[in-house]
């Protein structure tokens, strides 16, 4: 494409190309994904979107750099520090190319407890500012933050009609602003300007490492300890947490975050202090390190901080814990002795004494998963560990008993395989080793009925029924008790209904006729 537009300062991937159809006067979503990308496949993404090298190769200066537009130009940074870097190096090489919706799952944004806007927003004092300079309007990736609700100058943001994940997935809407609306924008708060300045600080870091999870569990861990929230050596008391977290922030700001839960055993607040296993939203770090460090700070100190950690090694956590090597000798002994006792495997141990498993995995994890893996039990080869010759009997016998009993039945669901398989006690195990089960299969292939076969049961039954009162047969009366409709009629079963209908008429006509003709 050319003239591709400049990018201005701040301004999301998805403006730029919004405002590149506006100039180019294309009015087709699929025309503008052509020129652009050449693929009509790719999806409209406002905060994270892909194929961002794409975009690099319209500027034949090579100006940019994917990795530049996608710290500058996407919502990445502030999800960026907070994943291990590995998985912030495979984000970006989704971002290049292809993600197919990889990027929003690995920065921890849709298992989000904090939820994402449902309008894309603006600041109207910003659009008007843009238009009297720039001639036109851009949206600025400031605004479209979960959590940041006001523009640092102006005040509080403005949703606009436009979904932050819009129906039209192919759709790039530029911005625009009349300036004859009335629209009212408020002062915006404290929490939000601070917020929102927090917001801005993690948007202008440079790309750089991400600390990985243990150092994030360490600087919590010290964090708490710092500030006398413990029980003893190293124990973390949650309810003091809490209560420090709660004389900073207010319950109505936590709960427009929707952060308010802090007193289950599994919240939020309770996890991030805990061991690390997945990422936090940015809006619960600041959360908690404001509430902890009553100076002034800045996330790249922070960050640096973090990132400086020194994890140590399982030898040196053993000395630093007092642990000696009789003793660890001992745990050992005891764990080696309850899996060869009796021939336990692994899992029936720790069923046995999961307290030792625990203090083994805690204090002495390498050894643990070394001896463990030894003693693993023996893998059985596919189709040697059920007699499926047998099973295929007793259920095929079990399906047979259950046909007999609805020979007569017309008024059951439709016999599809599917519910022939439900009928089995193990409908589950069946269903997934159809191939060893040939019986079944063959059970399943004659007396599953097609939705033609259903419809002529559900004909047969009304006509039986009809008869036997000697009501009317009219063909729509038929059908309305059937719960069928001529649209929907198959040709197997409208066929059996006009063959009905013709056999009726005919004996109407030997009885009010019979061979004598009318009388």
């Amino acid at each position: 494409m050319l003239n591709f537009p400049m990018f201005y300062e701040d301004e999301l991937i998805y403006s730029v190309i919004a405002r590149a159809g506006v100039r180019a006067g294309i009015t087709s979503p699929k025309q503008l994904l052509d020129e652009i990308f050449d693929n009509r496949k790719v999806i409209a993404t406002i905060d994270l979107p892909n194929q961002v090298s794409a975009i690099v190769k319209l500027y034949r200066s090579h100006q940019y750099k994917v990795e530049t537009l996608i710290y500058s130009h996407t919502l990445f940074p502030i999800y960026a520090t907070f994943i291990p870097e590995d998985r912030r190096r495979q984000c970006l090489a989704w971002m290049k190319e292809e993600s197919r919706g990889s990027v929003h799952l690995a920065v921890g944004l849709n298992a989000s407890r904090v939820p994402a806007p449902k309008k894309v927003r603006y600041c109207p004092s910003c659009f008007k500012k843009q238009l009297e300079v720039l001639g036109e309007c851009f949206w600025s990736r400031l605004w479209q933050i979960q959590g940041v609700n006001c523009c640092l100058e102006h005040g509080t943001l403005i949703e606009s009609e436009l979904d932050f994940r819009p129906s039209t997935r192919h759709t790039y809407v530029s911005a625009s602003f009349e300036d004859n609306t009335p629209i009212v924008q408020t002062h915006a708060s404290e929490t939000d300007i601070f917020v929102t300045h927090k917001a801005l600080e993690l948007l202008t870091l440079p790309p750089s490492p991400s600390p990985s999870y243990e150092q994030w569990s360490l600087f919590y861990k010290n964090l708490a300890l710092s500030a006398n929230c413990n029980r003893g050596s190293g124990h973390i008391n949650f309810d003091s947490i809490a209560t420090k977290l709660l004389d900073r922030w207010s319950i109505n700001s936590l709960r427009r975050f929707n952060l308010h839960d802090l007193d289950a055993d599994n919240s939020w607040l309770r996890s991030i202090f805990r061991k690390h296993r997945k990422s936090f939203s940015y809006l619960q770090h600041l959360i908690v390190i404001e509430a902890f460090i009553s100076k002034n700070w800045d996330f790249k100190n922070i960050i640096s901080h973090v990132s400086a950690l020194n994890i140590k090694k399982e030898d040196e956590v053993l000395k630093s814990s007092g642990k000696s090597t009789l003793n660890i000798q001992l745990k050992r002994d005891q764990w080696q002795s309850l899996v060869v006792e009796c021939q336990k495997s692994i899992k029936q141990a720790r069923q046995e004494d999961g307290g030792l498993y625990a203090w083994l995995y805690r204090h002495d994890k390498t050894w643990l998963l070394s001896y463990n893996k030894s003693h693993h039990s023996r893998h059985i080869e596919n189709g040697l560990k059920h007699d499926w010759s047998k099973r295929d009997r007793l259920c095929v016998r079990q399906l047979i008993s259950i046909k007999n009993t609805l020979t007569w039945d017309l008024d059951s669901p439709r016999r599809s395989s599917n519910w022939w398989l439900k009928q089995s006690k193990t409908s589950s195990t069946v269903e997934k080793n159809l191939k060893k089960l040939p019986l079944v299969s063959s059970f399943l292939s004659r007396y599953s009925e097609s939705v033609s076969d259903y419809q002529i049961r559900r004909l047969t039954r009304v006509y039986i029924s009809r008869i036997s009162q000697g009501i009317s047969l009219s063909d729509w009366i038929i059908l309305r008790e059937a719960g069928l409709s001529e649209q929907r009629l198959t040709l197997e079963a409208n066929r059996f209904q006009r063959s009905i209908s013709r056999l009726i008429e005919t004996e109407n006509w030997n009885l009010n006729y019979g061979n004598s003709g009318p009388t």
